[in-house]
C-alpha cells in the first residue's frame, strides 16, 4: 500500500491532487485542517488530505495480450485491477520469464486432470450400473418367490413390487379408515376423577409444563365440584414463579367463596393440608416449568408422593407437538401420575395424534377443558365424548357440549 500526504488552501484542490497522483481508487484516510504558514496571522489556512492506494503506480504487470517486451500505450488511466492487467509491459523486468519447460509441465498436468476425471466418470457410471442391475434382480426375485397374495395387496394399496409408491390406490378406504380410529379411541384408558371414597379429603395436585393452564384448570374442578356437586373444596397455590398466578387462584376462590392458601415451603404445604382436614377436595396449583429440568421434577418427586396422600395429575395442551408429547409423558412418568387432564380441546382441530399417543399410554384420562370460560367450560371425562371428538372432529364436539350443557350451571 502507498501512503501519500497532500497540502492544498481547499478540499477541491486537494481531491484533484489525489486524483490526479493516485488515482480514482485511492482511499482517503484523514483530512484536517492547517494554520497559515509559519504561524502568521494574515496567510490563509490550508487543508491536509492523507489519502494511499493498494497497488504502486511503478509496479505493472504485463498485460496477457503483449507477453513480449513490447512497448504499448496503456488502455485506461485508473489504478484498480483492470486497470493494472491491461498496462502494458515496458516496465516489467527482463529478468523475469517463464521457465524454458513451463508449457510442457502445463499440458502434462492438464492431461493429467483430464485423464483422473474421465477415470471417475466412468467409475461412477459402473456403479450407478450395478445398483440398478442388483435393484432389478431383487425385483425379479421377488416376482418369482413371493406369494401372489402379497403382491395382489401391494397392488390394492398403491405400491409396486419393488416398494414405490403409484398414484393408484393411495387414498385409503374411508370404512377402513374409520375401523382404524374406532380400534385406537377403543384403546383409550378413562377414570372420570372421583372423590369421597375415604374419609380423609382427596387432595389432587395440578403439574405440568408452562403454559397448559394448570391454574385455569385447578379453579375449573374447583367450581364443578363446589358448585354442580355441592362439595366442601379448598385451593393451595404453589406457584411462586409467575407473578400474579397466586393473585389469579385468590381471586377465583373469593368469587367461588373457597379458602386459598399459599405454600411455598414443604413444610406449608403440611401445615395447609392439617388445616383443610375437614375438607373433602383439595387442590393443588404447582408453578409450570421446563420438563427438562430434572431438578424441578425431582422436587415434584419428594413434595407428591404417594404416601403423603397426594394424587398428581398431569396436565396436557391438546396443541402440543407430537414429539414435545412423547417426552413429557415419558419425563413426568416417575411421578406415579394418577391421570390425565387435557386442556385447550378447543384450540386444535387435529386430534389423529393426540388419539394416537393416549391410547399407547396406560394412563388414564380423567379430566377434558374445553375452553377459558370457568366454570362452564370443563367436564369428566367421557368415552361418548371422545369418540364424538376424534371421530367427527370439534364442531359435533361442541354441537354436543352445547345442548349438554343448557340449564346445567343455571340451576
Amino acid at each position: 500500500m502507498r501512503i501519500k500526504r497532500f497540502e492544498a488552501s481547499d478540499t477541491y484542490s486537494a481531491m484533484a491532487m489525489v486524483k490526479e497522483e493516485l488515482g480514482e481508487d485511492a482511499v482517503i484516510l484523514s483530512t484536517r485542517n492547517l494554520p497559515g504558514k509559519n504561524g502568521a496571522t494574515g496567510s490563509k489556512a490550508r487543508i491536509e488530505i492523507v489519502a494511499a492506494m493498494e497497488y504502486d503506480p511503478d509496479i505493472i504487470l504485463p498485460s496477457p495480450e503483449s507477453p513480449g517486451t513490447e512497448e504499448r500505450q496503456p488502455k485506461t488511466v485508473g489504478y484498480g485491477y483492470q486497470s493494472i492487467r491491461q498496462a502494458p509491459a515496458k516496465t516489467i523486468s527482463a529478468s523475469v520469464k517463464p521457465p524454458p519447460d513451463f508449457k510442457g509441465k502445463l499440458s502434462a498436468e492438464l492431461a493429467g486432470r483430464t485423464q483422473t476425471a474421465e477415470k471417475t466418470s466412468k467409475a461412477a457410471k459402473i456403479h450407478f450400473e450395478t445398483n440398478d442391475l442388483r435393484l432389478r434382480f431383487a425385483n425379479f426375485l421377488k416376482r418369482q418367490y413371493c406369494a401372489p397374495e402379497a403382491l395382489e395387496n401391494r397392488a390394492d394399496s398403491g405400491q409396486n413390487t419393488d416398494g414405490t409408491t403409484t398414484g393408484k390406490g393411495t387414498r385409503p378406504d374411508p370404512q377402513q379408515v374409520a375401523q382404524w380410529r374406532d380400534k385406537i379411541i377403543a384403546k383409550l384408558q378413562i377414570t372420570p376423577l372421583t372423590i369421597g371414597i375415604n374419609k380423609a379429603p382427596t387432595v389432587v395436585a395440578l403439574i405440568g409444563p408452562t403454559g397448559v393452564g394448570k391454574t385455569t384448570t385447578a379453579a375449573k374442578i374447583a367450581a364443578w365440584y363446589s358448585i354442580h356437586e355441592g362439595r366442601k373444596v379448598a385451593l393451595l397455590s404453589m406457584d411462586c414463579y409467575r407473578i400474579g398466578a397466586t393473585d389469579q387462584l385468590r381471586t377465583y376462590a373469593k368469587i367461588m367463596r373457597l379458602p386459598c392458601d399459599i405454600a411455598l415451603r414443604k413444610k406449608d404445604l403440611q401445615m395447609a393440608l392439617l388445616r383443610h382436614q375437614d375438607k373433602e377436595l383439595i387442590i393443588i396449583d404447582t408453578a409450570g416449568k421446563s420438563p427438562y429440568d430434572s431438578n424441578h421434577i425431582k422436587e415434584l418427586g419428594e413434595w407428591f408422593s404417594r404416601e403423603n396422600g397426594i394424587e398428581p395429575y398431569l396436565v396436557l395442551s391438546a396443541t402440543c407437538k407430537k414429539e414435545d408429547l412423547q417426552q413429557i409423558l415419558a419425563i413426568y412418568e416417575p411421578l406415579q401420575i394418577k391421570g390425565l387432564i387435557l386442556s385447550k380441546l378447543d384450540e386444535t382441530r387435529a386430534y389423529a395424534t393426540l388419539c394416537q399417543l393416549l391410547a399407547g399410554t396406560t394412563l388414564p384420562i380423567s379430566c377434558l377443558c374445553t375452553g377459558q370460560r370457568v366454570p362452564e367450560d370443563f367436564l369428566l371425562a367421557s368415552r361418548e365424548f371422545l369418540q364424538t371428538l376424534f371421530g367427527r372432529g370439534w364442531q359435533a364436539a361442541a354441537g354436543e357440549l352445547a345442548t349438554e350443557s343448557q340449564g346445567r350451571w343455571i340451576q
